[in-house]
């Protein structure tokens, strides 16, 4: 919600939506009374809120005798917008009255309404982002004063007014004072169309600021708090006689010992009263004071952590250290689960009015604070029924034997064991042979849900506590099946944490790049459409790494292949290699051996005389021959 307020009496409570639309509700009844969406509420939304309590003039009606003219209050709600106007809304015709804008406003200038208070005695006052004070005139619609506040300082971001409250005072003098939180929570006084400064209460670092004010006779208080500090400051902003405008000259010529005493003394530096420490910063401050038994301070604020802290302190001087609530109230359900307070009002009464989301609906109630414990913890709602386990039965194979008899007999499927259970609550007797048969020791068999549920979970609780070991144990599967599976169940707030981790891994030595790679490829799988819109700059951290890794892969795998060779050539020099022998010659003989070459010498002796046998009588035909020849010759000589 960007803005929030009770009303006076504590009946209604209004509140600012962040899309721009208003809504009240009813606090006794806790129903949402009315809702009002503005006209250009997106391109111009409401920014903040204050209720007004105005009474208007009543006249008699016609035909009606003795009808006296009264006085009539109505409630109406003053909505700030974006563009410039101001909303007069009323609760009791449920629509705008009136519409307050500035017709001499420089469109050129930061026209936003940035704060609004009222008081009863000085009006309605608002301030512009352009730091301008404006006074408006509700009968007339129209702007009585402006104010320009200088609060420039060396931060652009600061030089805005981000709250105003006005400080009532009992002089004749007709000067308004508000004080302004801007980077420095100061004082004005608004006179003549002047904004003077009167006083530097102190330094606030955030660009919102919440003031509430308490009176007390002549005395005013003021409760600083911001959005980014955990303190709230208590500061007395009572106008004197001293800050207020002199008349006509009439201001007292000084003496001399106050002329030296003020040219002698060193400037002070403001500090508040008191401060009070928080859980977290502040949403809603409401604060009180009572003066029947002393001057009794009653502060409640609500924070951003859910919690509404009380405070109850004795204004009898000021206060060194910080100064812890006198109850925190919490607000929780029966089984545990914290219900956010988002709001607090002080009642009149004493008591605290507490406004707390439960599920949608905005409930409200009023606790009367318990003092005497530090804690005090309201148990509302209900408590959310756990999921019952329903057993489901096949109805196929179930068949009761007896109609009177509560047993129902099942038929166990692939011709099983029969066995009879009795009604629900009864003990089931089954045999020690049948839980035996029943268990499946077959590992491949076993589906593989429970250990990707359990890989997921381990997943998250590394991913949640950091811890290095758990993590490693689960992204080391390197199985692209128990990746992808695992993954898919993961869910989305883990996914850039995973992303994280796997860059970290990439990074690492070659088994762990390469499960980092398996399960890379599982998460762009399973979370395509989210990694895209939200983790862009994760995936280009990613795939530097990767190109780095890849640019020496060619070098790495030229090295490799060089060692290879090497290795496996050293290797061949000391191995001793087996070949069977192409000849081989024995020397030794046996006995056998030597009779085959006897037998083959005899042999071979006869082969020669035979063929010298046959070489004589070749020759001795040849010689005879050659005689008869030469005796022929001799008888024809």
């Amino acid at each position: 919600m960007a803005d929030a307020a009770f009303s006076d009496d504590g009946k209604f409570y209004s509140a600012i939506t962040q899309d721009g639309r208003l809504r009240i509700w009813d606090t006794e009844t806790n129903v949402l009374k009315q809702e009002y969406t503005p006209d250009l509420h997106l391109t111009s939304p409401p920014s903040c809120l204050q209720w007004l309590n105005v009474t208007r003039s009543v006249s008699s009606q016609k035909g009606v005798r003795r009808k006296s003219i009264s006085d009539q209050e109505t409630q109406l709600i003053a909505v700030g917008t974006t563009s410039g106007k101001i909303l007069l809304y009323s609760v009791a015709q449920a629509k705008v009255e009136t519409v307050l804008i500035d017709q001499k406003s420089n469109e050129i200038h930061n026209n936003k309404i940035k704060t609004l208070d009222w008081h009863r005695k000085y009006g309605l006052y608002s301030c512009t982002g352009d730091n301008v004070v404006h006074e408006w005139d509700l009968q007339t619609a129209s702007v009585k004063n402006k104010y320009n506040i200088n609060v420039d300082s060396k931060s652009k971001q600061t030089n805005g007014v981000s709250a105003i409250k006005i400080i009532p005072h009992n002089g004749k003098s007709s000067a308004r004072y508000l004080v302004a939180a801007s980077w420095q929570l100061r004082i004005w006084c608004l006179h003549e169309s002047q904004a003077v400064l009167v006083k530097n209460l102190g330094h606030n670092a955030s660009p919102r600021a919440l003031l509430a004010l308490a009176t007390a006779g002549n005395t005013c208080w003021l409760i600083e708090g911001s959005q980014n500090e955990r303190l709230l400051s208590f500061w007395d902003v009572t106008i004197t006689d001293e800050n207020l405008p002199q008349v006509n000259g009439d201001e007292p010529t000084p003496n001399k010992r106050q002329r030296k005493k003020s040219i002698t003394s060193a400037p002070l530096i403001p500090t508040p009263t008191c401060n009070f420490v928080l859980e977290d910063a502040p949403k809603i401050i409401d604060v009180n004071v009572e003066t029947e038994n002393g001057t009794k301070l009653q502060l409640a604020a609500a924070t951003r952590s859910g919690v509404v802290h009380f405070y109850g302190h004795m204004l009898n001087g000021s206060a060194t250290k910080p100064i812890k609530p006198s109850v925190t109230v919490y607000v929780t359900t029966p089984d545990a689960t914290p219900l956010p307070l988002q709001c607090c009002r002080l009642a009149t009464t004493g008591d605290l009015l507490l406004g707390y989301t439960n599920g949608a609906a905005l409930c409200f109630e009023r606790v009367t604070p318990d003092l005497n414990t530090k804690t005090q913890i309201l148990i509302r709602g209900e408590a959310k029924e756990g999921k019952k386990k329903v057993k489901q039965t096949n109805e196929v194979n179930k068949v009761r034997s007896d109609e009177k008899s509560n047993d129902v007999t099942y038929v166990e499927p692939m011709g099983g064991v029969t066995r009879k259970r009795p009604t629900p609550g009864g003990q089931v007797e089954v045999t020690m042979e049948e839980r035996l048969a029943n268990l499946g020791l077959d590992v491949k068999s076993r589906g593989k849900s429970a250990v990707n549920q359990n890989l997921t979970k381990l997943l998250m609780q590394g991913l949640h506590s950091k811890d290095k070991r758990i993590i490693l144990t689960v992204l080391q599967k390197d199985d692209p099946a128990v990746a992808m599976r695992t993954v898919s169940h993961l869910p989305a707030d883990y996914v850039s944490l995973l992303l994280d981790q796997l860059a970290d891994m990439a990074t690492r030595k070659t088994s762990q790049c390469a499960a980092a790679c398996t399960w890379l490829g599982a998460t762009l799988r399973a979370h395509a459409a989210l990694l895209l819109a939200t983790s862009p700059q994760r995936l280009t951290h990613l795939l530097a790494i990767l190109t780095h890794r890849r640019s020496h892969l060619c070098q790495l795998l030229n090295l490799k292949g060089r060692l290879e060779l090497i290795s496996s050539q050293r290797g061949t020099r000391d191995t001793e290699l087996d070949h069977e022998p192409v000849l081989q010659y024995d020397d030794t003989s046996s006995e056998e051996e030597m009779e085959v070459e006897r037998y083959q010498s005899d042999d071979s002796a006869q082969s020669w005389d035979e063929a010298e046998g046959e070489e004589e009588g070749q020759g001795e035909g040849e010689w005879g021959e050659a005689g008869g020849g030469e005796a022929d010759s001799g008888d024809s000589d």
